[in-house]
């Protein structure tokens, strides 16, 4: 495989993205696979766990996934979880679950939140299989980090930082997938940061609690710089990305780069809440957009596009999704053409996933066809230089 590519999957108000790196290595946010079929308007609900079979890897004739990271468990951030992919140990996967085309997942990523605040039945088999993992560590068991078998907690136990666990905290960056260093692409954690995870409880809103994180790619190992940045941030709200741009903004962080974005995925499905408080009626002061939220969109590298993953944004009072977010995306964008509704492409009636391919001059959509050889071309080559510095070319899209 000859480009890094990110695969964003029509999963009406859910998310769902695959990102697969040149060594095949797979990375899965979040999961909202769906029973195939009709929707309520009529629309054809896309395949997701064939495509899934189709784009990963098989070991020992087994469906293997390197890693799934759960920004938070809502239900729509991990459905499917329990028909769709294998909990126990790897050693113990037999012909049924093959039959069933289980999907092995070799790493997992979540935070502390999953332990007090699961209450569908997909969040609580996560949060069984994690508990699983967990325990192989806090008994030093020979096989806690064999693949099936590995976990990294982001983010903090209660007030403190995990003992027996790999984890991450907000300011890290973590280069090592499921086992193996990765010299071409990194991630940068943003959050969730420690309050976060202490005063999220079953009965409040667990979305401020999300996995915020930015991916870094490159062209080549050997690249001095990146070329494709992706923000990624579950359904964290305004204060959690106000809180994100002050510490990355401060000069004894020196983090401002790790805001950069030329794929953002929109938070919490297109909501308002990534601007304001909501409801979006209920005060006129919610009606304007937060500073620190439009300095992050601010941030945009090239041609960046916003995708809203998300059902299809009408003009009425829904939230998620909702049209004056998507209104305030466009005021950021260079064209109303670089925020992507997954809801209708290429068509409302058959969505079907948004993939981009990473160039040496960013992101490239492949599902269109009509980007033209030309563009596509210009980042294939193995070998070829990476052209976008940090802080100079243009993105060809």
């Amino acid at each position: 495989m000859s480009n890094h590519k990110l695969k964003f999957y029509p999963v009406n108000n859910g998310d769902t993205v695959l990102i697969t790196l040149k060594d095949e290595t797979t990375i899965l946010f979040d999961s909202n696979i769906r029973e195939t079929g009709k929707d309520a308007d009529g629309n054809q609900i896309y395949d997701v766990k064939k495509d899934l079979l189709d784009s990963l890897k098989k070991k020992n004739s087994n469906y293997h996934l390197d890693l799934f990271v759960l920004s938070h468990p809502d239900e729509d951030h991990c459905r499917g979880f329990k028909k769709h992919f294998y909990q126990g140990d790897p050693e113990s996967y037999s012909d049924s679950n093959r039959k069933a085309d289980e999907i092995i997942i070799d790493e997992i990523w979540t935070t502390s939140l999953l332990f007090s605040c699961s209450s569908c039945d997909d969040s609580k088999a996560f949060k069984k299989e994690a508990e699983r993992r967990r325990k192989l560590w806090d008994d030093n068991d020979k096989n806690k980090d064999k693949p099936g078998n590995r976990i990294r907690m982001i983010g903090y136990d209660g007030d403190a930082k995990f003992e027996n666990v790999p984890y991450n905290t907000p300011g890290d960056t973590q280069n090592i997938l499921n086992g193996n260093v990765k010299s071409d692409f990194e991630f940068f954690i943003h959050s969730p940061f420690k309050e976060s995870l202490i005063t999220a409880t079953a009965d409040k809103n667990k979305n401020f609690s999300s996995i915020v994180v930015q991916a870094r790619f490159k062209v080549n190992s050997t690249d001095r710089d990146f070329c494709t940045y992706a923000l990624f941030g579950g359904d964290a709200d305004h204060h959690i990305w106000a809180k994100v741009w002050e510490i990355s903004t401060k000069k004894s962080n020196n983090n401002e780069d790790k805001l950069k974005w030329d794929l953002f995925l929109a938070p919490h499905h297109c909501s308002w809440t990534y601007f304001n408080d909501v409801p979006y009626d209920d005060k006129e002061e919610n009606k304007t957009p937060k500073d620190t939220s439009l300095k992050i969109l601010g941030k945009k590298v090239g041609n960046g596009q916003i995708i809203a993953s998300c059902k299809l944004i009408k003009k009425n009072g829904d939230n998620p999704p909702h049209h004056q977010a998507k209104d305030e995306y466009i005021k950021k964008l260079n064209k109303k053409e670089d925020f992507i509704e997954l809801a209708k492409e290429p068509k409302e009636s058959e969505p079907k996933p948004v993939i981009y391919k990473v160039t040496a001059q960013g992101p490239v959509r492949e599902d269109k066809t009509q980007q033209g050889s030309a563009a596509a071309a210009a980042g294939d080559g193995i070998g070829a230089a990476n052209t976008r510095s940090e802080y100079g070319s243009k993105s060809l899209l």
